[in-house]
């Protein structure tokens, strides 16, 4: 898995490197708000959660990640072969998850289809191809059993990959000839500015809460990425204590932000050898999948009631989506 496609008991670490950039760039975000999740606290801090977990494994599906889950329980995610090389030339699915009842989700005659997020009212977003042999790919949205096509103007690739309360959906492009994917806000049908950490090489937008506060990863190098936010126009650097990279990938709204991090390592497939993490009031807890042979684990969601999605990747490549709730 490329750093750049992103994703029990806990250690509790205290937010250290938390530096506010000044108003940058405007996204044109509709309800600027204070940064809840990710200010350091001068209060005591509370026990470290634990971590109940439960596997999500699409029926006769040989793996299966899960994205997002809404305020309801929803989840959404895919399945697929092998679901980390479906850009090779080997087909995904989509599903939707609700309660113990699957239900598969595939744009009509595209071999691959990967939702991505999913909101308050079961509106979700993500992403299909048609042609397995390329890298060209297109944004969709499914309300209800209606799909729509949504392209960025120009771009190659197109992906949705987050929707809030509101319909704000966060859009990831890529560009024939242009190093980084690029991300832009999509709000009643127009897209905003680029969205860019001031003096980033690349930056790409994961998450987005229904207040309209965005998560996210950026790069200076190629190399090592941090994570941020953007409440309106102000952007914050967060960083996992220690770490190598940082990677932020939703938000709910309580404040409460879900990601990755790892110190540079990979297993012998290329694979970040990555920690999943709940950051809320200023305080970092990293934990793990307690499966055995599970090498990474990616929080990809987490909805208000702080239930957490992802995946995890064992010795042999596999990919297993899991449920975890904090306690």
């Amino acid at each position: 898995m490329r750093k750049d496609s992103w994703v029990y008991a806990a250690t509790a670490l205290v937010l250290v490197s938390v530096c506010a950039q000044g108003q940058q760039r405007d996204v044109g975000l509709a309800k600027p708000f204070r940064n809840r999740g990710s200010q350091p606290t001068s209060q005591a801090q509370a026990p470290a959660p634990t971590f109940t977990f439960g596997t999500i494994d699409y029926p006769d599906g040989p793996e299966t990640v899960a994205q997002a889950i809404n305020k309801k329980g929803e989840i959404v995610g895919s399945w697929g072969p092998d679901i980390n090389n479906y850009a090779q030339g080997l087909p995904a699915y989509g599903f939707s998850l609700k309660g113990s009842a699957f239900k598969q989700i595939v744009y009509p005659s595209a071999p691959i289809t990967v939702p991505y997020g999913v909101n308050y009212y079961g509106e979700i977003v993500g992403y299909y191809s048609a042609d397995i042999q390329d890298l060209s790919g297109h944004g969709f949205t499914l309300v209800g059993s209606t799909f729509t096509t949504v392209d960025y103007p120009g771009a190659q690739y197109t992906a949705l990959v987050a929707i809030n309360k509101s319909a704000q959906i966060l859009t990831l492009t890529a560009f024939s000839g242009v190093t980084y994917s690029q991300s832009y806000l999509l709000e009643s049908g127009t897209f905003s500015a680029l969205i860019l950490y001031p003096g980033s090489a690349g930056t790409i937008a994961n998450g987005i809460d229904d207040a309209g506060e965005i998560v996210g990863t950026y790069t200076n190098d190629g190399i090592t990425w941090h994570g941020f936010t953007l409440v309106g126009s102000t952007f914050t650097n967060v960083d996992y204590p220690g770490a190598t990279d940082t990677y932020l990938t939703s938000i709910n709204n309580v404040g409460q932000i879900v990601g990755g991090w790892d110190n540079g390592g990979v297993d012998k497939y290329g694979n970040p050898l990555t920690h999943g993490f709940l950051l809320q009031s200023g305080t970092f807890t990293s934990f793990d999948s307690p499966y055995a042979g599970v090498n990474s684990t990616y929080a990809f969601g987490i909805n208000d009631k702080g239930v957490i999605v992802g995946q995890t990747i064992d010795a042999n490549d596999f990919f297993l989506g899991f449920e975890a709730s904090a306690k």
